[in-house]
Parts: structure tokens; C-alpha cells; sequence
């Protein structure tokens, strides 16, 4: 009886040194692996696409999406932009994010007539090919967050 648990002990202390030791093993492999930034570069035909757009942009930063488009991101006049293009060239929308201290009057004043007391978080403006520009307002009235949708003309729907 002495032998069996004397042999149960020595197999408990050496599964658990060889769990320990794969653990490590583990560890080591995954401290190993480093994120490295790669400097992505759109297709031609996508740069000069953009190069007509933008032309006065030159430090976008270009990513591909999962469905294959190009999107270059940049500052423009102290605006977050992002534009999308096809991989042929083709333009699919811009955004331009407005920050609280730089939003169009427009936008505030459509805003201000339908919720008085609501502030306004941010405004991205939205254009497509497909549909008409207008802005998407992030709000907070009465402790509710809500996106409005505003046209161009001042027009507001929910």
C-alpha cells in the first residue's frame, strides 16, 4: 500500500511539472510573436482615383477592407476623413467626422429646432454615389442617446 501511493505521488508530481512546462512552452511562443505595422500601398488605379478627389492630400493611410475596397484615411482642414474606392477606381463615399467645436451651423440650428435641450456629440457627414450628402448627428436629449439623419437642405428624419 505504501509502494501504491508512493507511485501515485511521483505520477501527481511529475504531471504537474510537465503541465508547468507547457505552459512555458506556450508562453514563450506567444511573447515571441511582435505586431508588426505594414505599410499598406493601394493599387493604381485607386490612387489616382483619389489623387483627382483629394489632390491636395498626400499623407493618407491606406487599408483594405474585408469586401476588397480601399479606404485612405486623412486630415482634411481638421476633419477626420475616410474615403472608400473600389479596387478599379470606382469612388463609394467619404466621411467626415466633425468634432463638438466645429460642427455646420446648419446642423446645429436643424438640431436646435427639434430638441431644444439636446446636445450634440458629433456629426459625421455621409456621401455616396448612390444617395444624396447628409449628416448623421449624435445627440443626447434628456439623458437618451440618439442618431439623427439631416439632408443638406436642413431636412430632419430619425
Amino acid at each position: 500500500m505504501k509502494k501504491v501511493i508512493v507511485f501515485l505521488c511521483a505520477v501527481l508530481f511529475s504531471s504537474g511539472i510537465g503541465f508547468a512546462q507547457r505552459r512555458t512552452a506556450k508562453t514563450v511562443k506567444s511573447s515571441k510573436k511582435t505586431s508588426e505595422v505594414v505599410k499598406v500601398e493601394a493599387p493604381e488605379p485607386v490612387k489616382e482615383a483619389f489623387s483627382q478627389s483629394f489632390a491636395d492630400v498626400a499623407d493618407a493611410k491606406w487599408t483594405k477592407t474585408n469586401g476588397g475596397n480601399w479606404t485612405a484615411a486623412f486630415d482634411k482642414q481638421d476633419i477626420k476623413t475616410t474615403a472608400v474606392f473600389k479596387p478599379e477606381g470606382t469612388w463609394v463615399s467619404t466621411h467626415r467626422q466633425f468634432q463638438p467645436n466645429n460642427i455646420p451651423d446648419l446642423v446645429l440650428n436643424t438640431v436646435k429646432a427639434k430638441y431644444p435641450s439636446a446636445s450634440v456629440k458629433d456629426v459625421v457627414k455621409i456621401e455616396r454615389a448612390d444617395v444624396a450628402s447628409y449628416y448623421k448627428a449624435n445627440i443626447q436629449d434628456n439623458g437618451t442617446d440618439k442618431a439623427v439623419l439631416i439632408s443638406e437642405s436642413g431636412v430632419l428624419s430619425e
